[in-house]
């Protein structure tokens, strides 16, 4: 029976070549958009799961409270995590994690400059599963100016060469001896350092805070397997409170594992990156589905081509289990053959898909077992759904009738593809308008204005050994032409990520305590970054109290923080902060300091010297930015020729903050035009069935004087309506999916009509166009022609 069922299948698939490479093309292509997605969101969830112990692993993060709002951050006080261990029995081990500002490492001739380093605590490397090519897991990182390198990072600076026991200059100035080559860490890890140095090295140079008020590092802790984590969070708050007894933080643990797609941060709780799982896991069932209905409509149209072979099979004695299980093999062998084609797309893809995910995965992925269950999963799901229905509707053909010649294909079979023509191109077109919405809000954040010029801004990072010619660098740079003003901060002007409680200032309610961003500059900052004022003055040189000293300084605000004291004008009014005293001199117009996805909050600027600042920002030319940059070269060389330059513009910098939703917004606009080509690819092996079953009509009309332009119309309206229909129901459903997602932006784009009706035009268009190409063949046949077909 199953080489019967082979032959039958193999004659029917030569007889129908151009239907059978529709439908496997159809269905291959869904089935890669539906492969990579999967590979895609696996890697999502993967994150640290190569921990051994990663389902005891937990970063120990706060719950503050400012006049009853809960604000939650990831960091903790720099003595904490010690303490903790020793104070609970349940915490197994522990380790803080410093991640430092750039480091110039040198190594003879090879100088860079490093941005991913760690000062940890030796519980690092038992804690997390990081295997150690060379040196001892244990005594790595006794020394304290032991340094261990990952494999990669050594191969930088050593070649080929064992670095166990070599040096390694960091600044120009301290030497390193690497005692451990590691394992580059995974891709999946929610945390990626290249060297790491000891927490007591960072101790013994004064580098870290002693203060149980300061949350500036994560301190990660491994609990005791079966350990009551609401009784542990108990105790870390209780221990802190023996050290800062008026502290209302609570401290709680957080799963290492949940960390990548759930991590909180700020006053509002969100879905984070968890929402992009559900919405691509969405779009690929939506995908499968979309091939499957292509399978199932062309299958089904070709019914009435078959229906003679099934009269006589029944005739002869095949009962229905039998027919079933003919078309049911069928229907899973061209499923085989698209699923073959589609790792094989797969495979070719994976680079191109690379590219747009910002993921690294090799052809190796593919052999996963995690993959193959999943890619086993997806051919049965689409076997099962792409056969099922012709399977039994094809075995339901009465023989008397089919063979008196009776029609096979009824109203009912019509009627069900008519409405799954309508299910697949309403589902094509609302992913298509989630599409555009998020790329449009996408461009919305990144073309905002931010409240200041953020266009021909060069930022340069400065440390400890390059802040010393600061402001020799400022007036070389300013004498020129070229450089239309010179600055500083203490961080990047779109990274501003410091903050704190405590402000006060003359009327203040004793009940309000208010979280205020902190932020240092120097002289000429706001007109170097083109800011507004909307009061006031800005920082002068000819006020010598603006200058912070100690504990006196004067301050410069944002509107925010004008709202939240409430008094009129703030500006004259007495204002302290972090320590310091002082007046309000200015009241600036609202700046984006982080992503134009995050509201606005209350900021407060003060006026610092050198030793507080960390970024020079340099206004270049506009049309004249790259002999604006040879003039910064030349000083930086005059002044530093042992600290290479290193440089960003600050609008990269902001647009490096949707780099995540960037790629995401490739994504989706991939699997959107997936989506449009497997729907147009049914709808066109559809219109290629009608135009060959109405060649009679199409011949009759032309007698009957109809023209080229009116049998198209006739042909292509079936269709057409269809897609008008899924159109009607997409958009509205589309303005609903559209609205919840862009709850999730602070600031966020209106929904124009105007584009859901370029979006309707445009599937209308592409339907048009499939469907016509057909009808306008059939519009060119001889009418002598067309009669003489039965």
């Amino acid at each position: 029976m199953l080489k019967n069922f082979f032959r039958v299948a193999f004659r029917n698939i030569l007889k129908h070549k151009g239907f059978t490479f529709i439908n496997v093309t159809g269905l291959a292509v869904g089935l890669t958009a539906a492969l990579l997605i999967i590979l895609w969101v696996q890697d999502e969830l993967s994150y640290d799961r190569f921990n051994t112990d990663g389902a005891n692993i937990y970063r120990v993060e706060e719950d503050q409270f400012y006049s009853g709002e809960r604000y939650h951050v990831t960091v903790t006080p720099h003595p904490s995590g010690p303490v903790w261990k020793e104070k609970i029995p349940e915490i197994v081990e522990q380790t803080r994690i410093n991640r430092l500002s750039r480091i110039l490492f040198r190594k003879d001739e090879k100088v860079f400059y490093e941005s991913s380093v760690a000062g940890v605590d030796s519980g690092f490397f038992k804690m997390f599963t990081l295997p150690l090519l060379l040196g001892n897991p244990e005594t790595v990182l006794e020394a304290p100016n032991s340094v261990v390198l990952t494999e990669s990072m050594a191969k930088k600076y050593f070649g080929n060469e064992d670095p166990l026991g070599q040096s390694i200059t960091m600044e120009n100035r301290m030497q390193f001896n690497v005692t451990g080559v590691l394992k580059d860490i995974p891709r999946n890890s929610s945390f990626r350092y290249d060297a790491f140095i000891p927490y007591s090295f960072l101790q013994s140079i004064g580098a870290v805070s002693t203060s149980w008020g300061n949350n500036s590092i994560y301190t990660f802790v491994q609990i005791e397997k079966g350990s009551d984590i609401e009784d542990v969070n108990t105790k870390l708050t209780d221990v802190v409170k023996e050290y800062l007894p008026e502290t209302t933080v609570k401290y709680l643990l957080f799963p290492l594992l949940d960390i990548h797609l759930h991590a909180q941060f700020g006053f509002e709780e969100t879905n984070g990156p968890m929402v992009a799982i559900y919405i691509f896991s969405l779009i690929a069932f939506f995908v499968i589905l979309i091939a499957c209905i292509n399978f199932i409509n062309l299958s089904t149209a070709k019914a009435s081509g078959r229906a003679k072979e099934i009269g006589i099979r029944k005739v002869a004695g095949a009962d229905r289990k039998t027919m079933i299980s003919q078309f049911m093999f069928e229907s899973v062998l061209l499923v085989i053959f698209a699923l073959l084609l589609s790792v094989l797309l797969t495979g070719l893809l994976l680079g191109t898909f690379n590219s747009i995910s910002g993921k690294y995965f090799i052809l190796s992925d593919l052999l996963k077992i995690r993959f193959i269950i999943s890619f086993i999963a997806v051919g049965l799901l689409a076997g099962f759904v792409s056969g099922i229905y012709p399977a039994l509707y094809l075995s339901s053909f009465k023989p008397m009738a089919v063979l008196k010649g009776e029609t096979a294909s009824g109203r009912g079979n019509g009627r069900l593809r008519q409405i799954l023509v309508v299910v697949q191109f309403t589902l094509s077109v609302l992913i298509a308008v989630a599409s555009i919405f998020m790329f449009i809000q996408l461009k919305y954040m990144q073309n905002k204005d931010l409240g200041f010029d953020k266009e021909n801004l060069l930022c340069i990072p400065m440390n400890n050994f390059t802040r010393g010619q600061y402001y020799n660098l400022k007036r070389e740079l300013l004498a020129e032409t070229l450089i239309q003003g010179v600055t500083a901060s203490n961080r990047n002007p779109v990274m501003v990520g410091s903050n704190s409680g405590g402000a006060d200032w003359d009327g203040r309610d004793p009940e309000k305590r208010v979280l205020i961003g902190t932020y240092a500059v120097d002289y000429d900052y706001l007109e170097t970054m083109k800011m507004s004022l909307v009061s006031g003055r800005s920082f002068s040189r000819d006020f010598q109290g603006d200058l912070a000293r100690d504990t006196t300084g004067n301050f410069l605000i944002n509107e925010e923080v004008a709202k939240i004291m409430d008094v009129g004008d703030p500006v004259g009014k007495n204002f302290r902060f972090m320590g310091i005293s002082g007046t309000i001199v200015g009241v600036l117009k609202d700046f984006h300091f982080k992503g134009a996805d995050q509201t606005i909050e209350p900021i407060a600027i003060a006026l610092a010297d050198t030793s507080y600042l960390s970024s020079i920002l340099i206004r270049l030319t506009p049309g004249r930015v790259p002999e604006s940059l040879k003039i910064v070269e030349r000083a930086w060389q005059e002044l530093l020729p042992d600290y290479p330059l290193e440089y960003s513009f600050i609008d990269q910098d902001y647009d490096n903050l949707f780099r995540s939703e960037a790629r995401l917004m490739r994504l989706l606009g991939s699997f959107t035009i997936l989506t449009l080509i497997i729907a147009c690819l049914g709808l066109y092996g559809l219109s290629s069935y009608s135009t060959e079953r109405r060649t009679n009509e199409v011949g009759i009309r032309k007698v009957m004087g109809a023209g080229t332009g009116s049998v198209i119309i006739t042909m292509a309206r079936e269709f057409l309506i269809l897609v008008i229909i899924a159109i009607i129901i997409a958009l509205p459903a589309g303005y609903y999916v559209v609205g919840r997602l862009l709850k999730q932006f602070a600031y966020r784009v209106d929904l124009d009509p105007a584009v859901f009706i370029l979006i309707a035009l445009g599937a209308l268009t592409i339907a048009l166009f499939t469907v016509s190409f057909q009808a306008f063949r059939a519009s060119n046949i001889n009418p002598a022609e067309a009669l003489k077909v039965e």
